[in-house]
Protein backbone atom coordinates (compact mmCIF):
# COMPACT_ATOMS: atom_id res chain seq x y z
CA UNK A 1 0.00 0.00 0.00
CA UNK A 2 1.06 3.36 -0.66
CA UNK A 3 2.09 5.93 1.90
CA UNK A 4 -0.77 8.55 1.07
CA UNK A 5 -3.10 5.63 0.90
CA UNK A 6 -2.38 4.34 4.35
CA UNK A 7 -2.59 8.18 5.64
CA UNK A 8 -6.05 8.31 3.81
CA UNK A 9 -7.13 5.17 5.71
CA UNK A 10 -6.01 6.48 9.27
CA UNK A 11 -7.80 9.41 8.53
CA UNK A 12 -11.23 8.23 7.50
CA UNK A 13 -10.94 5.26 10.29
CA UNK A 14 -10.32 8.07 12.37
CA UNK A 15 -13.06 9.74 11.16
CA UNK A 16 -15.34 6.72 12.27
CA UNK A 17 -14.08 6.98 15.36
CA UNK A 18 -12.77 3.04 15.07
CA UNK A 19 -9.32 3.98 15.82
CA UNK A 20 -7.57 6.74 17.23
CA UNK A 21 -4.86 7.60 15.14
CA UNK A 22 -1.83 9.06 17.76
CA UNK A 23 -1.21 5.07 18.45
CA UNK A 24 -1.79 3.26 14.87
CA UNK A 25 2.26 3.87 14.34
CA UNK A 26 3.34 2.48 17.92
CA UNK A 27 0.44 -0.27 17.69
CA UNK A 28 1.61 -1.34 13.74
CA UNK A 29 5.21 -1.47 15.05
CA UNK A 30 4.17 -3.26 17.93
CA UNK A 31 2.69 -6.30 15.64
CA UNK A 32 5.12 -5.95 13.40
CA UNK A 33 8.04 -6.61 16.25
CA UNK A 34 5.99 -9.83 17.27
CA UNK A 35 4.87 -11.28 14.34
CA UNK A 36 9.16 -10.68 13.97
CA UNK A 37 10.77 -11.97 16.04
CA UNK A 38 14.43 -12.19 15.21
CA UNK A 39 14.05 -8.62 14.24
CA UNK A 40 12.50 -7.93 17.82
CA UNK A 41 15.60 -9.85 19.30
CA UNK A 42 18.30 -7.53 17.35
CA UNK A 43 16.34 -4.47 18.12
CA UNK A 44 16.23 -5.11 21.44
CA UNK A 45 20.09 -6.37 21.74
CA UNK A 46 21.01 -2.68 20.54
CA UNK A 47 18.84 -0.98 23.16
CA UNK A 48 21.04 -2.85 25.83
CA UNK A 49 23.89 -2.39 24.01
CA UNK A 50 23.58 1.17 24.14
CA UNK A 51 22.56 0.72 28.06
CA UNK A 52 18.71 1.68 27.57
CA UNK A 53 17.92 -2.00 28.75
CA UNK A 54 19.09 -4.14 31.92
CA UNK A 55 20.05 -7.49 31.03
CA UNK A 56 17.42 -8.60 32.69
CA UNK A 57 14.62 -6.33 31.00
CA UNK A 58 16.17 -7.27 27.11
CA UNK A 59 15.82 -10.56 28.05
CA UNK A 60 12.16 -10.20 29.44
CA UNK A 61 11.41 -8.40 26.37
CA UNK A 62 12.51 -11.07 23.75
CA UNK A 63 10.88 -13.53 26.10
CA UNK A 64 14.14 -15.48 27.49
CA UNK A 65 15.30 -16.21 30.72
CA UNK A 66 18.44 -14.33 31.46
CA UNK A 67 20.78 -17.45 30.82
CA UNK A 68 19.04 -18.07 27.42
CA UNK A 69 19.73 -14.45 26.78
CA UNK A 70 23.47 -14.57 27.50
CA UNK A 71 23.57 -17.75 25.07
CA UNK A 72 22.11 -15.91 22.45
CA UNK A 73 24.70 -13.16 22.88
CA UNK A 74 26.92 -15.33 22.79
CA UNK A 75 26.09 -17.22 19.87
CA UNK A 76 26.08 -13.93 18.00
CA UNK A 77 29.69 -13.14 19.52
CA UNK A 78 28.41 -10.29 21.16
CA UNK A 79 31.20 -9.83 24.66
CA UNK A 80 29.11 -9.05 28.14
CA UNK A 81 31.81 -6.52 29.94
CA UNK A 82 31.34 -6.72 33.37
CA UNK A 83 32.68 -4.83 35.87
CA UNK A 84 34.67 -6.93 39.07
CA UNK A 85 36.66 -6.10 41.78
CA UNK A 86 40.45 -5.48 41.17
CA UNK A 87 42.70 -8.14 41.71
CA UNK A 88 44.31 -6.43 44.61
CA UNK A 89 41.05 -5.42 46.12
CA UNK A 90 40.21 -9.49 45.94
CA UNK A 91 43.52 -10.37 47.08
CA UNK A 92 42.68 -8.21 50.57
CA UNK A 93 39.40 -9.45 51.08
CA UNK A 94 40.69 -13.47 50.71
CA UNK A 95 43.45 -12.32 53.14
CA UNK A 96 41.31 -10.60 55.55
CA UNK A 97 39.44 -13.67 55.47
CA UNK A 98 41.66 -16.50 55.74
CA UNK A 99 43.32 -17.10 59.22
Amino acid sequence: MKAHLLDELVGALTAERRIKSKGVVEEALLLYLNTNPTLKLDGTIALWRKGRLSLAKAAEVVGLTVPEFKDVLAARGIVRETEGKSTKVMDEKLHSLLP
